[in-house]
């Protein structure tokens, strides 16, 4: 095989060495043929690199034949001698050298227009290394050079030309360059050729060599203002002139960049050049514009260079260390050029254009962006280039037309802001690397492309923040558009909140960075709060809807996101300039607690806290969407709570619910009890839940549950003055509708908290705190307790008559359930257990069932079960004290129970005689015992009346019972004159027992000794100062006033006898009678007050009858 091909060779060679030009062009056929063939042949390529040498000595001769077929044979055969890598590198330096110097003076001379075309070929394709051509680089340029020019006028001699110079500047890029003043200006002349197939032959050669020529030498600039001031801005202008304005300026845009930093050099001359696209950026037609636009990227390469900002970029750490600075790109003029390239596409995006048009300026855009490098992060580039763009494509908004642009510049955006919290756990002083955004369009298609024009973005500093802030708000601006589409709104949502967070992440990095002082703290901090609070007012006067919730999600996300320690942090106060703060401030209420007023300083966390409830409850509540703003209500105030130190918050939130009375918000405040109370279950720390002086966490609780009844004591008032709009009938409607949820959850957290009082706390007062509180409520407001139907409100006081009698059981019941009862209630009898409130708020509920009484079914059931858990509740009552504060405060809406006699309940009825039962037990088993005298009795004097002839026999017969076994064994008593008649009449009939006066006194004496164990004595009771007396005891027989000489004598002298308990007890009331006021304390209400007489002095001596107001006084101190 070897030897066929070898025989092969030789013949070849035989006939290319003829003289013979038949045998010659035979030869160079067959060899054609052979290199042809020899692609897949080894064994022929190893033949022919033995015979390279004496084949190329013979080719390099027949180039130059005259025979025009000969030398366009030997150029074809040596262009694959050339071409072929395994043949190349065979060929000897200086035979490569000879064949390059040989092509280029066939090139230069040869008249023949395929041989020429062959000859340029040859060099387009040849494979020989750099150092050979370089040996031979001027006579090639000056032979590719004459190609260009193409003296003979062949098309295709200026394509190979052009393939040359593009295989040239591939080989050699430097050379190339630095004489592209040679062969450039051949090319772009030819952009304005009347051939089309020129124009584009010169395009496609300057693209494929465009990073070699750009950005231009300065030679090359110098050679493009020459031609542009001779004939090309006069070419340009006549093609306008004849319409050719896509031609014109597709050219403008290649010698714009030609000109480089000549451009900022020859102002002149570059505005004679504007104005050739000033007129085509007009331009009505899409494709005119486009082109300009493109064209545009030329001048983008002439005024942003590596050599303009290689002399920049030692200042890149300025720029990310010291925000607010100014960036040393504003220097020399680079400021305004960047401004010259941005504005016409500000012009095109702002304008009506086509969406082909806008994408295509889109893409320049980016293109301007991306050769900016890493300078597109600097604080002046973002306000010439960014800022402006970004707002005209912003304020265009997501409509059919521009949604292409609006989802990319999201995307632009979105990369630009996350590459500062593209590695959260990294630490913010080393995050420098660069961030590649590489998205964008291509004109026309409406996708992304992925490799085009990457954008380094580096991590932003503070001094971008505001930039940031108010490009978020452009965004938000649509949501609020009346005309678009719900979906639309949505996803403009969402895009706000996802870049937002991505800020506000940023600022998280920012918060961690220790380098960081405090008043870069305090700036991102106000900042953040100001464009919160500029977008819930906007959202305030847009009356809710979609801004309404992108302003309670973004108040989310600030939460969320930013570092807890700073935002609860007392160090970093802020002040609540909310404007709606301030006109609550307007509305002087004296009883808001917890108030915060406007401009007061807090804690971040307070100041999104008021700012999100703000929003809240300015939104018409009515609307359907109210439930999911509910929900996330419930869900954002069960964050705060959750929070390290949740105390500011919750004071603040439950003095901004007291700025608003009102049925209509008590969808809130259930709301929030529910969150308290899902709080209070979940804490582990239950420090907040101590009971002393200063404990505000305690009171606000207080004054969360009580929020109701304010409202319910405001009604009235409010119904009388909005009785016209109904406006306070359709906000109750809400409110009933909610009633039963509204108890149910008044009665979670009720229990929750003193069940944590009751752990974090010896003494549980939290009850009789909160029934202080709630008798205040009442007690404002005593109308509350006089129906009128003229007014309108009967449904609302059948609604606060079971609310109040439900949180009343509830009290009761969680008192009885207390693991501290056994200590309050048994075997204590000398302390006060404290809960004379919880009697006064039973006092007047009880009042408020009676005037509610029989107009609805409902207050029947209310009221039965009150007086069933008041007598579960009384029935543990010992001490002597609370016994004596039970009657002294429930008598009187007692006694108007019991004087109605037509209760139509027959539930509540009976459980009315079962409390009254319970009532006089209680006084029987009082510790220390009670004392059942004349002053006592006068007491009990109208409930008795009422009792003990009452129709209902569950209430007279305990009466009775009760009766007989106190009053009845009395030895004296002074009867007041209302009990005359019942006395008169139950006594004759033998039902109860009074004591006989017509006894002897021997025979009473005797009644005493059978009844007592000890030794009767009589009291003798002696007149002292005004009203006071002084009770002595004298022994069995011995009568004031009766003479003693009759006596025994030893009997003569007083006996003195230790007094028992009873007696000292009243010793001590007469010594502290000239200390206070008459025997008793200041304020001190006694039950003795009651005016009744003394009688004859028999009857004072008889019946030992002590000093009622020192008894009274007594029985205080005792109890």
């Amino acid at each position: 095989m070897s030897s066929i091909i070898s025989n092969q060779i030789e013949e070849i060679k035989i006939f290319i060495s003829s003289n013979s030009k038949t045998d010659q062009s035979l030869g160079y056929s067959t060899l054609l043929h052979f290199q042809e063939q020899s692609s897949d042949s080894p064994p022929s390529i190893q033949a022919l690199i033995q015979s390279s040498r004496c084949l190329i000595n013979s080719i390099v001769s027949d180039i130059h034949n005259e025979d025009e077929e000969i030398a366009a044979q030997a150029l074809k055969c040596l262009g694959f001698m050339i071409y072929h890598p395994s043949l190349v590198a065979t060929i000897p330096a200086e035979d490569g050298k000879r064949v390059l110097e040989s092509l280029a003076k066939l090139i230069t001379f040869t008249k023949m227009k395929s041989v020429c075309n062959l000859g340029v070929w040859c060099i387009s394709i040849q494979q020989f290394d750099a150092t050979l051509l370089a040996a031979c680089f001027d006579t090639l340029l000056q032979a590719v050079v004459h190609a260009l020019d193409n003296p003979i006028g062949s098309l295709s001699t200026t394509f190979e030309a052009m393939q040359a110079v593009a295989k040239l500047a591939a080989q050699m890029s430097e050379m190339m360059r630095e004489s592209s003043h040679l062969w450039v200006p051949p090319i772009y002349r030819r952009l304005l050729s009347i051939d089309k197939r020129e124009r584009d032959m010169s395009e496609r050669c300057l693209l494929k060599i465009r990073p070699t020529i750009l950005p231009p030498s300065i030679s090359l600039s110098k050679a493009i203002i020459e031609d542009m001031r001779e004939k090309l801005l006069t070419g340009m202008k006549d093609w306008l002139d004849k319409g050719m304005k896509v031609q014109t300026v597709q050219a403008w845009g290649w010698f714009i960049c030609f000109l480089g930093s000549g451009a900022l050099k020859n102002r002149h001359l570059v505005n004679d050049m504007l104005k050739v696209l000033e007129q085509t950026f007009s331009d009505h037609n899409p494709q005119v514009q486009i082109a300009s636009l493109v064209a545009w990227q030329g001048l983008i390469d002439a005024l942003v260079h590596p050599q303009i900002l290689s002399c920049k970029k030692n200042r890149i750490q300025q720029l990310q260390t010291s925000p607010g600075k100014s960036s040393e790109l504003v220097l020399n003029g680079f400021s305004k050029s960047l401004k010259l390239a941005v504005a016409p596409l500000i012009g095109i995006i702002s304008s009506k254009c086509d969406v082909s048009v806008l994408l295509s300026c889109l893409n320049t855009w980016c293109y301007l962006l991306h050769k900016l490098d890493i300078f597109v992060n600097s604080p002046s580039v973002i306000n010439v280039v960014l800022d402006p763009m970004f707002q005209a494509i912003f304020k265009i908004g997501p409509d059919s037309k521009s949604i292409r642009l609006w989802n990319f510049c999201l995307d632009l955006l979105e990369d630009c802001i996350s590459t500062k919290c593209s590695d959260l756990n990294s630490d913010p002083k080393n995050q420098v690397n660069l961030h590649l955004s590489a998205r964008t369009f291509i004109p026309g298609s409406g996708r992304y492309s992925w490799n085009q024009y990457p954008i380094k973005w580096l991590p932003w500093d503070l001094s971008q923040l505001d930039f940031y802030l108010k490009m978020i708000s452009i965004i938000i601006t649509h949501v609020a558009t009346a005309t678009a589409a719900p979906e639309s709104k949505k996803s403009v949502c969402d895009a706000a909140v996802r870049i937002f967070r991505f800020v506000l992440k940023g600022v998280q990095m920012e918060f961690r960075n220790p380098s960081n002082n405090y008043d870069n703290i305090m700036f991102c901090l106000n900042t953040i709060l100001s464009f919160m609070k500029k977008l819930g007012e906007d959202a305030s006067s847009d009356g809710g809807g979609d801004l309404f919730n992108t302003s309670l999600y973004l108040i989310e996300a600030t939460m969320e996101e930013l570092e807890p320690s700073i935002m609860e942090s007392p160090l970093y106060k802020v002040a609540l300039d909310i404007s709606y703060v301030g006109s609550l401030d307007s509305v002087k209420h004296s009883k808001i607690p917890h108030r915060c007023s406007f401009m007061d300083m807090f804690s971040p966390m307070v100041y999104l806290t008021v700012l999100y409830l703000g929003l809240v409850v300015q939104l018409t509540l009515n609307t359907p969407e109210m439930e999911l703003i509910l929900q996330r209500l419930q869900r954002f105030y069960k964050f705060v709570l959750s929070s390290d130190d949740p105390l500011e918050s919750f004071l603040a939130s439950v003095g901004f619910l007291y700025a608003h009375m009102g049925f209509k918000y008590m969808e809130i405040w259930m709301v929030m009890v529910t969150c308290l109370n899902g709080c209070i279950d979940g804490m582990k720390d239950l420090s907040l839940f101590k009971t002393d002086s200063d404990n505000s966490f305690h009171r606000a609780i207080c004054h969360l549950l009580s929020y109701p009844f304010i409202l319910f004591s405001c009604a009235k008032k409010d119904i009388t003055l909005l009785r016209a709009s109904n406006s306070p009938k359709e906000s109750f409607v809400l409110s009933e509708r909610k009633l039963e949820q509204a108890i149910e959850v008044w009665k979670s957290l009720y229990g929750s908290v003193c069940v944590a009082c009751l752990k974090s706390s010896a003494t549980n007062t939290f009850s009789h705190d909160l029934c202080a509180m709630l008798n205040s409520c009442f007690g404002g407001n005593g109308s509350m307790f006089q129906y009128n139907s003229e007014l309108g409100y009967k449904d609302l006081e059948l609604a606060c008559l079971s609310f109040s009698g439900k949180v009343l059981v509830c009290i009761l019941e969680q008192k009885l359930a207390s693991d501290t009862i056994g200590r309050e209630f048994v075997g204590v009898c000398n302390e006060s257990s404290g809960i004379n409130n919880i009697f006064v708020f039973a006092s007047r509920v009880m009042k408020f069932m009676y005037v509610n009484m029989g107009r609805e079914p409902a207050s029947g059931l209310v009221s039965s079960r009150v007086f069933s858990t008041l007598t579960c509740f009384i029935s543990c009552l010992h001490s002597k004290q609370d016994i004596l504060s039970f009657f002294e405060i429930i008598s009187g809406p007692l006694l108007q129970w019991l004087s109605h006699q037509e209760i139509k309940d027959e539930n509540a009825k009976d459980q009315l005689g079962i409390l009254w039962a319970e009532s006089l037990n209680c006084l029987q088993r009082s510790q220390p015992l009670l004392t059942f005298d004349s002053s006592f009795l006068g007491l009990q004097a109208s409930l008795l009346e009422k009792t003990l002839d009452h129709p209902n026999t569950s209430v007279s017969d305990p009466t009775i019972i009760f009766w007989n076994s106190t009053y009845g064994k009395q030895i004296s008593l002074e009867y007041p004159q209302n009990l005359l008649h019942v006395l008169h009449r139950l006594s004759r009939n033998g039902r109860i027992s009074l004591y006989n006066r017509s006894k002897s006194f021997v025979a009473r004496c005797s009644t005493l000794e059978h009844d007592t164990v000890t030794t009767p004595w009589c009291c003798k009771i002696t007149p002292t100062q005004k009203s006071s007396k002084r009770v002595e005891l004298t022994e069995e027989g011995m009568i004031p006033g009766s003479n003693q000489n009759n006596k025994p004598p030893s009997n003569s002298k007083r006996k003195r006898v230790e007094l028992t308990e009873h007696q000292k007890e009243v010793r001590r009331a007469q010594q502290g009678r000239e200390r206070d006021c008459n025997g008793h304390g200041p304020g001190v209400r006694t039950y003795t007050n009651l005016d009744f007489s003394q009688g004859n002095q028999e009857s004072q001596d008889s019946q030992g009858i002590q000093d009622s107001e020192a008894m009274l006084e007594m029985l205080r101190r005792v109890g």
